[in-house]
């Protein structure tokens, strides 16, 4: 009896200290400066502009409302955020920005190499790339890569992190 209870007190703390220290790991965003969020992501179809929502909101809702992805919360790391504010288009190497969905328990990444944007899609779970493949897909990064550098130049017009592609 003895050695039944000294095992599944061990099994209970194993399981105490595996737990905590996967909530307290947390995803490396989690202190970073909250920058931009939208509550309900609108429905495929509806057109934001109407309701104060610019071009890019527009483009944005276009792509990404068949997936489904709820609202979504803004992150950009503190090395970069005055650049940010000051739309600026010089982005230290490393991560940048980060758009969480936690509907769909996705964030989209933004990291600098070389000062250009390398984008992707990761599980908020574990932080594995779940990136699609597919051409077009929602969640290529190059559907990210070919809106943000080319969208009729809003992005790099209006100094948006994404598009500061030189």
């Amino acid at each position: 009896m003895k050695k039944l209870l000294l095992a599944v007190l061990a099994g209970a703390m194993i399981l105490a200290v595996t737990t905590s220290n996967s909530f307290a790991a947390g995803n490396y965003w989690d202190k970073w400066t909250k920058t931009i969020s939208l509550d309900i992501f609108p429905d495929c179809g509806v057109n934001v502009l109407g309701a104060g929502g610019d071009d890019i909101l527009q483009a944005t809702v276009d792509t990404y409302c068949g997936v489904k992805p709820g609202g979504y919360v803004g992150y950009v790391n503190p090395k970069a955020v005055d650049i940010y504010k000051k739309k600026g288009s010089k982005y230290p190497d490393g991560k940048t920005a980060v758009l969480v969905f936690k509907k769909i328990g996705a964030a989209f990444t933004t990291d600098h190499k070389n000062g250009e944007p390398v984008y992707d899609v990761v599980s908020i779970k574990d932080g594995k790339s779940i990136a699609s493949k597919e051409a077009k897909h929602p969640l290529n990064p190059e559907t990210c890569a070919n809106c943000h550098k080319g969208f009729k130049d809003v992005c790099k017009k209006l100094g948006y992190l994404c598009g500061n592609r030189l």
